[in-house]
């Protein structure tokens, strides 16, 4: 059991940077809003289609590492009782959506990316780029969400340092403020927060003697 959590923590750094990395580094999503030039919105999407695939195959898989994460912080803090249990399960339900947004948004990428025919893409380019627009905020509701969650944890049961709670909260508190104009962006400023729960998870876990070897 103390294996199979150490790999969640683990999954916790992992899956994060690999959604960062695939959905903000390799695939940049595009710079020009949905009211931008059509030929430009479809330049952007032909001109990077093998960035468009590959960052979202990793960010993908982010989302499946995330879900291992949510799942080891489930059951950590469901062997306390209330709320820590409580609290365990928001975690867990917002982590499945954060990672069904992450999968909706890397399949919507891999469809655009997938249309060979300009003149096809040109044609519904519009409306594909307003759904673009926001497709990603279920990612970030879903990572807003898991973000309280474990700052309540950090609160509540120590389950991190409160200074680290108190930075996630402030994190959300911004993100949700900017959410009506910066549709998923913010998951950005969430996800190196994450990681970085992680590894402290990881390492408190060593602190209190469990042997993973």
């Amino acid at each position: 059991m103390d294996e199979v959590r150490r790999f969640g923590w683990l999954c916790g750094i992992g899956g994060p940077v690999l959604i960062s990395v695939g959905f903000f580094v390799v695939d940049e999503g595009g710079t020009t809003g949905p009211d931008g030039s059509i030929g430009v919105l479809v330049d952007e999407i032909v001109r990077a289609r093998v960035r468009i695939l590959v960052g979202s195959v990793i960010g993908m898989i982010g989302a499946l590492l995330l879900i291992w994460f949510v799942s080891a912080l489930r059951l950590r803090l469901g062997r306390d009782p209330d709320p820590a249990s409580t609290i365990g399960l928001a975690a867990y339900g917002s982590g499945v959506v954060a990672a069904a947004g992450a999968f909706a948004y890397g399949s919507f990428r891999m469809a655009l990316a997938g249309i060979n025919d300009p003149r096809a893409l040109t044609e519904g380019m519009r409306p594909l780029a307003i759904i673009g627009e926001h497709v990603g905020d279920v990612l970030m509701w879903g990572l807003i969400g898991l973000v309280v969650a474990i700052s309540v944890g950090a609160l509540v049961v120590r389950l991190l340092p409160k200074a680290m709670a108190i930075v996630g909260l402030v994190l959300c508190a911004g993100a949700v403020a900017l959410s009506p104009t910066d549709h998923g962006g913010v998951a950005a400023a969430l996800l190196p927060w994450m990681a970085v729960a992680g590894a402290m998870l990881d390492r408190s876990d060593r602190a209190a003697g469990r042997n993973y070897d």
